[in-house]
């Protein structure tokens, strides 16, 4: 028994050699090239049909090798002529959303390297954007989607659902993700006479077609600021006391019977109002890095103070007076009963500036880029300029005569002076910082955190003048006032190390497709500024100020180079247009 077994396999292997060396060799070649063409008809479809001599018969992969020889040359006939696919796409008539899965996570690059290519991922994108999807649907030459811009007549996304225009589609069917949620969208099964026109992904994988919102690529907004910028400090600068005071005690400091009129704290401490502008571009698809540019400015904070007065109230500007003979507290007596009068005009002077240029970078990103959460890096450059200025200018006439830090002034004797302190600080630097976004339906929350690096570059210029003018005689000028002098008058610069940080917060509205509604809250620190108040200094030598006598003691006042640091905050108030 076992031997005639294995007697037998060889002798069946023999007879298949056989039969096969019998068989004409086109009848062979045909047959296989039908089971093959059978074979891959067969996992599209359950059976293929195959038509031959006027007959037709259902073939499976099981039965291939036993066709008819009349059914295989038929079949071979048809194997060397191409296939003339059609170029058209069936899709189902209606559509219906509430059996679409949401997509939860947007991954553009698995999305190009598995699913579309580049040009027809772009293509497709920019189909859905006008939410026209009947041009994506539509055939198109060489298997490609039609580029169709967002149309600016068209809002994106739509505000109401719109019927498809296409004519594969019912004319009732509702566009999809009316509610503008990604959605992925199977497509429909294609039959094996059909070429779609949109290149099939590998077997392995489930064809799918993405469907987005239109993500915007520019932004401009307009922000109105109420912005509060910490006040310079200023010393006394104009005093008074009540009458009956001695004149050789009137407006001195330190004295009980002496109070400040202006000055001893800080000036300029309002709101002021103020624009930002700021424009940007995203650069790269699915919204990886884009351009921003940013200018904001605050209305000039001019002031005068205007103190005037024929002797009552009495009016003085105090100094410590450096003389080594005084060596202590005086004032220059500007309106005093019965022997001056006249008036003192005291001028401030505020600007503020900022703008710059850089780059924002998608770090992080969770979801949809117009629907989740969103952290982008910030870099770039920053410009921030502060200039100030305090003038002060006084007039009296002398009633009676009586001693002054110019030396004794006869009746009718006029004379006029000022002081003047500018300050300037420019700061060019660094900016990086991080930028995080929280979108919730209509509403968002966003803010940003920064800090730039840089130089500042810090200039003071101060002047002064007095001109005295005597009832009888020649008027004489000299440079300096009360409190400028020959070592602080001219100007000066120096750069110095600065940091700015900066930050922001800010609730926002969608109002329209593409206008948004904002208000929140800025902060903003520069740690290096000189500031006028800073640079005046209060003592005098009353003997270099009288021309009568020589000069002894100290050179003053002289020039000094203190900073501090500037804060500025308020609240914000802007419009958002995004296209």
């Amino acid at each position: 028994m076992v031997f005639a077994a294995l007697l037998r396999r060889p002798l069946r292997a023999s007879l298949a050699l056989t039969v096969s060396m019998l068989l004409p060799l086109p009848v062979v070649a045909a047959a296989e090239s039908e089971h093959g063409l059978a074979a891959q008809r067969a996992s599209d479809s359950d059976a293929a049909t195959l038509s031959a001599a006027g007959t037709s018969k259902t073939v499976g992969p099981a039965n291939v090798n036993h066709l008819p020889t009349a059914d295989l040359a038929a079949s071979q006939q048809r194997v060397r002529q191409p296939i003339a696919y059609q170029s058209r796409v069936q899709r189902p008539a209606h559509f219906d959303s509430t059996s679409i899965p949401h997509l939860t996570k947007l991954d553009p690059q698995g999305l190009e390297n598995h699913i579309l290519s580049e040009q027809q991922l772009q293509a497709l994108f920019a189909a859905t954007r006008s939410r026209d999807l009947s041009a994506a649907l539509a055939p198109a030459p060489q298997g490609l989607l039609p580029a169709v811009p967002c149309q600016a007549s068209s809002p994106c996304p739509p505000e109401s659902p719109q019927v498809a225009a296409n004519p594969y589609l019912a004319t009732n069917a509702v566009q999809p993700n009316a509610d503008q949620s990604p959605t992925l969208i199977s497509s429909p099964q294609f039959e094996a006479d059909t070429l779609p026109s949109i290149a099939m992904v590998s077997s392995r994988r489930p064809q799918m077609i993405v469907d987005v919102p239109c993500s915007p690529r520019f932004w401009a907004d307009a922000e109105l600021l109420s912005i509060w910028v910490r006040g310079d400090s200023l010393p006394t600068l104009l005093t008074t006391s009540p009458l009956g005071t001695a004149a050789a005690d009137a407006g001195q400091m330190g004295l009980p019977t002496t109070s400040s009129m202006f000055g001893g704290g800080r000036s300029d401490s309002d709101a002021r109002l103020g624009v930002r502008f700021s424009v940007g571009r995203w650069l790269m698809r699915a919204d990886q890095i884009a351009i921003e540019m940013d200018y904001a400015f605050l209305g000039h904070a001019d002031a005068t103070h205007v103190f005037s007065s024929a002797g009552n109230p009495m009016l003085a500007r105090p100094f410590y007076d450096a003389n080594p003979g005084v060596d202590g507290e005086a004032a220059d007596l500007i309106a005093f009963d019965t022997l001056t009068e006249g008036h003192v005009a005291i001028d401030t002077h505020s600007e503020l500036y900022s703008g710059g240029v850089g780059m924002r970078a998608v770090a992080l990103r969770w979801s949809d880029p117009m629907i989740g959460r969103r952290v982008d890096w910030l870099s770039g450059f920053r410009y921030f300029r502060l200039a100030e200025s305090v003038r002060i200018g006084d007039h009296r006439t002398a009633t009676a005569t009586h001693d002054s830090p110019y030396g004794s002034l006869d009746a009718g004797t006029t004379v006029d002076s000022f002081d003047l302190f500018k300050t300037e600080n420019d700061f060019y630097g660094f900016d990086m910082g991080v930028a995080a976004r929280q979108m919730l339906g209509r509403w968002s929350l966003q803010s940003h955190a920064k800090i730039a690096l840089g130089v500042n570059q810090q200039g003071i210029e101060m002047a002064g003048q007095r001109t005295i003018a005597p009832l009888v005689g020649a008027a004489t000028t000299e440079r300096g006032g009360l409190l400028t002098g020959e070592d602080n008058l001219g100007g000066t610069s120096r750069q110095r190390f600065a940091v700015i940080p900066e930050t922001r917060i800010e609730a926002g509205y969608q109002l329209t497709a593409h206008l948004r509604a904002s208000i929140g809250y800025q902060f903003l620190y520069l740690s290096d500024a000189v500031r006028p108040g800073a640079q005046i200094d209060r003592a005098a030598n009353s003997t270099m100020l009288n021309s009568a006598v020589a000069d002894a003691g100290p050179s003053r006042p002289s020039q000094r180079y203190e900073t501090e640091g500037v804060y500025v905050h308020g609240g914000t108030f802007g419009l958002e247009l995004n296209y």
